[in-house]
């Protein structure tokens, strides 16, 4: 059991010794009250703290999802001469938020299910579980970890496709189907050579000088790219609210695109630079401060080099970047069945 479950399950004892002190001072012990209380504490004691952990991991995607939507509107701001967000809390901190709540309360000119857009967040939510930021922030690490992180980030955005115009669909789902392939195999790289895909493993292989992304850095191109081509999808994201007018599934949806944003963040901070080890003093912080500026460098590449159309981007994907995948992948694993 991991560090933040084992808090998690401290804490309903202790809540539960507490109710069940005040129940015996009522001198209701012996009753169904004092029968359900000890089924809490001995049968569904893990389950309860297996759903807190559910409920923080969602408020963490959220506040991750804000978190990178200010940071994008900042970065791409900066780079067009504008001041960005600066109204809705310090420094505009809360405009995302703010932006949420008016999709949220909006009149839809057109419904669209929700559905899409809450699968696509849990897929999220489930991939920031299953990667570690480090120190006491764990709550799993299987040793198929990462392989489940990125095969749910790599999924997230074919729910959302249904949102688009329906002459835009095609497109988009051609996008997210072809650059699913190309971040799998980029990821999977990297793994193989660690021989893991729990983040211990993966970032014990890397050391403090032997990051991924300096001893395979055509895997760390193709992350680049497919985070480049995620900045871009959050940017369509906000323009698609604007001009459909799509309320409580859009909101829903670009919460998925950001916190997707920051878990890839995430997963190449763990995969590609070292995790959380550092020069000095290794921990969380360190897995966190790699991961906003991944998400950060995302935003940047996105404003300075708008992603193309749909179907340029399918061309791209098909003749350069998933060829350039797969033959990453092929000498990969010749280097290693050779050495």
């Amino acid at each position: 059991m991991s560090d933040l479950l084992d808090l998690y399950l401290s804490l309903v004892h202790l809540v539960l010794r507490a109710v069940d002190r005040a129940v015996e001072g009522l001198g209701l012990q012996g009753g169904w009250l004092d029968r359900f209380l000890d089924w809490l504490s001995s049968d569904a004691d893990v389950a309860i703290a297996a759903v807190i952990a559910a409920l923080v991991a969602a408020a963490w995607a959220g506040l991750a999802g804000a978190a990178v939507s200010w940071l994008d509107l900042r970065v791409r701001a900066r780079l067009e001469g504008r001041v960005g967000p600066s109204y809705r809390g310090l420094g505009g901190v809360m405009q995302g938020w703010a932006d949420w709540a008016k999709l949220m309360l909006r009149r839809p000119r057109w419904r669209a299910s929700s559905a899409g857009a809450a699968l696509a967040g849990a897929l999220v939510i489930a991939a920031l579980v299953l990667v570690p930021v480090g120190g006491v922030l764990r709550v799993v690490d299987p040793a198929w970890g990462l392989i489940a992180a990125t095969a749910m980030l790599a999924v997230a955005p074919l729910p959302l496709v249904h949102l688009s115009p329906g002459i835009e669909r095609n497109g988009r789902f051609g996008v997210a189907s072809f650059s699913m392939l190309v971040m799998v195999l980029a990821v999977a790289a990297p793994l193989i050579v660690a021989g893991d895909a729990s983040a211990d493993g993966v970032v014990g292989s890397q050391g403090d000088d032997r990051w991924f992304a300096i001893m395979s850095p055509a895997s760390f191109l193709l992350f680049l790219y497919c985070l480049w081509l995620e900045a871009g999808q959050l940017e369509q994201g906000r323009a698609l609210a604007r001009r459909t007018g799509v309320g409580d599934a859009m909101a829903l949806a670009r919460y998925a695109m950001a916190g997707r944003q920051y878990a890839l963040g995430l997963l190449g901070a763990v995969v590609f630079l070292g995790g959380w080890a550092g020069p000095v003093a290794d921990g969380c912080w360190w897995t966190l401060l790699k991961a906003a500026g991944l998400a950060a460098l995302a935003s940047f590449l996105g404003a300075v080099y708008p992603t193309p159309s749909a179907r340029r981007t399918v061309r791209a994907i098909m003749g350069i970047w998933f060829p350039l995948a797969a033959v990453n992948l092929l000498v990969i694993a010749v280097l290693l069945e050779v050495m």
